[in-house]
């Protein structure tokens, strides 16, 4: 029966594109803006941490130490100050965009990790069964209205891949993953948690829950892992040879020493010591408890969490607290499982928009990032607890 002319005028506003462009126009006009106001300001204030990067790849590629020399001598930094701290790998793999102007490699940063966004939403769309290219759109065009995103976007951080990365291994949970999803997803996770160490726990999900299903899905997503993170190795051990790796543990150590309580710094043990005035030696042992109650967390999840989604925002939120900095950048990662959320479960996207808004609110307290993080677990909670009710569309287990 063809449904009456006013159903389908209604059907067609709601799917119609055009409030989702001019959304999209003007929130990236704006960030544009202010990235052309931050890249004028004196001292420059946009793209810092990439240029951190490229300044990096740039001494590589004039046989120089990546790693600035007071820390190599012993000298513990402040947690906020600016220093390249990552492994070789990520500086010797930014030797192919070093060549190019800084500001150059800051839009195409942008404009990568923002199709990353899209591609992700497609994908996780076409799981669900809906048009991809429309939900890339739309996430493509209201994916700057998440403060965190915009905010690594602006500065170059390497954070604004983790949609990409995060959300290729939340893909591995949904109906559809196929072997191409899962090795996609086994190679993203392996060079994030080498590039920023603290995606770690997302490597022991996966190999518990393979230990616990005796192989399954997931033992190509760990296979990958391995193969990827091997190779990484190999070819940096051939590029630069083994003294990069041993100024790198020097850095590693010194940077161990670094205070770690600073307002930007929203990371447990930086709250605690906030809150509570500890000093550095007490915080370290925080610290310590902080980084074994994520490994717990991460197993315990593996074991006994079947539902996908909840399983994945469990281990996603451990994650972002391995290391004893979190930045508010870091909850991109989530982006993924918030897309996912409001296409599988249309009864969150309530809880979905309310996280969005209280992480706009954060900007001005930045603790209240981790209320956001808390409202979308408890909107995963409860879509887990209505899908182990039995709803129309259920979800395989991870």
């Amino acid at each position: 029966m063809t449904p009456p002319r006013a159903a389908r005028r209604r059907r067609i506003r709601a799917d119609s594109l055009g409030p989702w462009l001019v959304a999209g126009a003007v929130s990236w006009i704006g960030v544009a803006w202010i990235g052309w106001t931050l890249w004028q300001a004196d001292p420059r204030r946009a793209g810092f941490d990439l240029t951190l990067l490229l300044e990096a790849a740039r001494h590589v590629l004039a046989g120089e130490s990546l790693y600035d020399p007071a820390m190599l001598a012993g000298s513990p930094p402040d947690a906020v100050e600016l220093f390249y701290s990552y492994p070789p790998p990520v500086a010797q793999a930014m030797t192919l965009l070093a060549w190019l102007p800084d500001g150059v490699v800051l839009v195409l940063w942008a404009i990568g990790a923002t199709l990353g966004v899209g591609l992700v939403a497609a994908l996780i769309a076409r799981s669900r069964g809906m048009h991809p290219g429309r939900m890339a759109i739309r996430a493509v065009a209201v994916v700057p209205l998440v403060l965190p995103f915009a905010i690594a976007v602006l500065f170059g951080n390497l954070d604004a891949w983790y949609p990409l990365a995060y959300g290729a291994l939340l893909l591995t949970v949904l109906p559809g993953a196929g072997a191409g999803t899962r090795t996609w997803a086994g190679v993203a996770v392996a060079l994030v948690s080498i590039a920023k160490l603290h995606p770690a726990p997302l490597l022991l999900w996966v190999a518990i829950v393979v230990l616990r299903d005796r192989g399954g899905p997931q033992a190509r997503v760990l296979a990958a892992a391995v193969v990827t993170g091997g190779a990484v190795l190999l070819a940096s051990l051939v590029v630069g040879g083994l003294q990069p790796w041993l100024d790198y543990v020097l850095v590693a150590r010194t940077g161990a020493g670094a205070d770690l309580v600073d307002p930007r710094n929203i990371g447990p043990v930086s709250l605690i010591g906030q809150a509570t005035g500890l000093d550095q030696a007490a915080l370290r042992w925080v610290q310590v408890a902080v980084a074994l109650g994520v490994a717990a967390v991460t197993v315990l999840v593996a074991l006994r969490v079947r539902q996908p989604l909840l399983a994945m925002g469990l281990v996603t939120v451990a994650s972002l607290v391995t290391l004893p900095v979190t930045w508010y950048h870091y909850p991109v990662a989530l982006i993924p499982l918030a897309i996912a959320l409001t296409l599988w479960h249309p009864a969150a996207r309530p809880r979905v928009l309310l996280a969005a808004g209280i992480l706009v609110v954060a900007i001005a307290w930045l603790p209240l990032t981790w209320l956001a993080i808390a409202v979308l677990l408890v909107a995963t909670a409860e879509a887990a607890t209505r899908e182990a009710r039995g709803p129309a569309v259920r979800l395989a287990a991870p």
